[in-house]
């Protein structure tokens, strides 16, 4: 190895120490710092805890929601790659689907209500079932579904869009029409 490429080793081993050295251990801050740095983009998935847990559904007017149950140490970039769709000012989609997750390490009462086995465990259902609500392994006539092939984003995306009958992208993007010019029948330029 040439001394260019062990001192490039050794910036990159620095930069990334002096990072996690701002953070606690256990913190998922490191892990979103480093993804805005990646993609200089907000996480835009609601987080939910017992106070706000009934009136984020009950306000939505998304027709259905992913709920994600997760553990600090287990984190995925998954859910933020998908929630960036539909969540957020920049949001391609808006107003379809609200993605929303839970911290069970903050919220364990509220976890145990939903008997999450595993971390992370995502949810599907129109917003206001999940209100007051539980869910359990053995309810046949639920309609929370317990999503399972979602193992990476476009595995994610791909079961939102059977459920949707839709066919979204991971690169979609917000359509904006601040390009283009005004109408003539806008009006605020009609004299």
């Amino acid at each position: 190895m040439s001394l260019i490429h062990l001192f490039l080793l050794f910036v990159g081993f620095v930069s990334v120490e002096a990072a996690a050295a701002s953070f606690s251990p256990g913190s998922r801050s490191i892990l979103r710092d480093i993804g805005n740095v990646i993609d200089d983009e907000k996480d835009n998935a609601i987080e939910l805890n017992a106070t706000n847990f009934d009136s984020v559904f009950q306000d939505t007017p998304a027709k259905y929601a992913v709920l994600e149950f997760f553990a600090h140490w287990s984190v995925l970039l998954i859910f933020f790659f998908v929630a960036r769709l539909f969540n957020g000012p920049d949001a391609a989609h808006p107003g379809l689907v609200l993605m929303a997750r839970v911290d069970c390490a903050m919220n364990a009462k509220l976890c145990d209500k939903f008997c999450i086995s595993h971390y992370p465990m995502l949810f599907w259902t129109p917003p206001r079932k999940f209100v007051g609500g539980s869910w359990g392994p053995k309810q046949d006539k639920s309609e929370i579904i317990v999503m399972d092939n979602w193992h990476t984003s476009d595995l994610l995306l791909s079961w939102i869009n059977k459920q949707l009958s839709s066919s979204y992208g991971l690169d979609d993007q917000k359509f904006g029409n601040e390009h283009l010019l005004p109408s003539i029948s806008d009006h605020e330029h009609v004299s």
